[in-house]
């Protein structure tokens, strides 16, 4: 059957392309054909169960020990996001809870509260994988005077998101467990609308990179905001081109055109 629907999703900047079967599995599983919505949270779904990535199962842990997610949809100029999130299976699932309601964006506790409310179970994300990470991690900030100047070289980028058009309709979801040397109740791009992620007439955007500096420089409102002028192709390329050499971003698009990916460095990804 011809699928009646663009969908690209990525495991995030900086994941090796041997990757791509993983994220494309994830496509597959997600995918329910002419729903757009449903599609971009089935997709990223499927990501925060796989222990590779992270977001949701296998997220990176904060330098207290302490997994908190972050993840926003956004569809038919309606956002729902979440941050700082513990203890739940999937954090997208609790955004498209909040996009249900009047409100737009909730976080730590009472996000919590709002997704035990919602029916979402508890749930250990941890792995050995992550556990063993966070105690390298521990053991080199000994050797080190300055924690920020740590975090400064941080190159972050594990994001995983979607976006998906059917019909002039255009969806985005995005998730992240956070990055390296992280520590409690910070927030990066991925939840924030235009830096992490927008949708819009003129297509769909979901970004990934150093949080901080796509918050700075609201990196996917404004490779969304390039689209009608440059074209899905050139406003992606452009976006990347505006950070400085060797930043860390990668930008995922769908719009009339079809379906396009930049970044600066690999990055896992896969397109139906």
């Amino acid at each position: 059957m011809r699928l009646n629907m663009k969908v690209i999703a990525h495991g995030g900047v900086g994941s090796p392309r041997e990757m791509d079967d993983d994220v494309l599995e994830a496509v597959k599983k997600g995918l329910v054909d002419e729903d757009v919505f449903a599609t971009v949270v089935g997709v990223v779904s499927a990501l925060e169960d796989d222990p590779v990535f992270n977001a949701g199962t296998g997220s990176r842990m904060r330098l207290d020990g302490s997994i908190q997610m972050d993840a926003a949809v956004m569809y038919k100029g309606e956002i729902g996001a979440v941050a700082v999130l513990e203890r739940v299976k999937n954090p997208v699932q609790v955004a498209a809870k909040v996009y249900e309601t009047p409100y737009v964006f909730l976080a730590g506790g009472g996000a919590l509260e709002f997704a035990r409310g919602a029916g979402f179970d508890d749930h250990d994300p941890s792995t050995d994988k992550r556990r063993e990470e966070l105690e390298k991690m521990r053991s080199e900030l000994h050797e080190h005077e300055e924690f920020y100047e740590v975090y400064k070289g941080v190159d972050g980028g594990d994001t995983v998101g979607c976006v998906a058009e059917h019909d002039g309709e255009y969806a985005a979801a995005v998730s992240t467990g956070g990055t390296s040397y992280c520590i409690t109740g910070r927030i990066g791009d991925s939840p924030l609308v235009g830096c992490g992620f927008y949708a819009g007439e003129y297509g769909a955007v979901v970004s990934t990179g150093k949080g901080e500096d796509l918050i700075k420089k609201l990196s996917a409102y404004r490779c969304y905001s390039l689209i009608p002028e440059l074209g899905l192709e050139e406003a992606c390329e452009k976006v990347v081109e505006d950070h400085p050499e060797g930043a860390s971003i990668g930008l995922i698009a769908v719009g009339e055109e079809g379906v396009y990916s930049a970044s600066s460095k690999q990055m896992s990804q896969a397109e139906l």
